[in-house]
């Protein structure tokens, strides 16, 4: 992720970094404007580890303003070209 989109979604959505690295294009519903919440990136013992959250509240939905669905969907476009090759990912 971009660094203008890294800090929009710490900031618009209220999320930590490591929830933030752990995201892929799939936990983005952009039909309902939200972001999925499901895991989170550690590094331990010098390994990337990608986790289930510590509490059952971890998990989550978060409501994205329209403007940051809008660029995330263009950005998850641009790097992955979701449009034409996996339009299932942008439900």
């Amino acid at each position: 992720m971009g660094s203008e989109e890294h800090k929009e979604m710490l900031y618009w959505c209220g999320i930590r970094e490591g929830e933030l690295l752990a995201l892929t294009a799939a936990d983005f519903n952009f039909d309902k404007e939200t972001v999925t919440i499901n895991k989170s990136y550690q590094r331990l013992h010098g390994e990337d580890v990608i986790t289930t959250p510590k509490t059952k509240k971890g998990n989550r939905t978060i409501k994205m303003p329209k403007s940051l669905c809008e660029e995330m969907k263009e950005y998850l476009g641009m790097l992955y070209g979701l449009k034409k090759e996996r339009p299932y990912l942008l439900r």
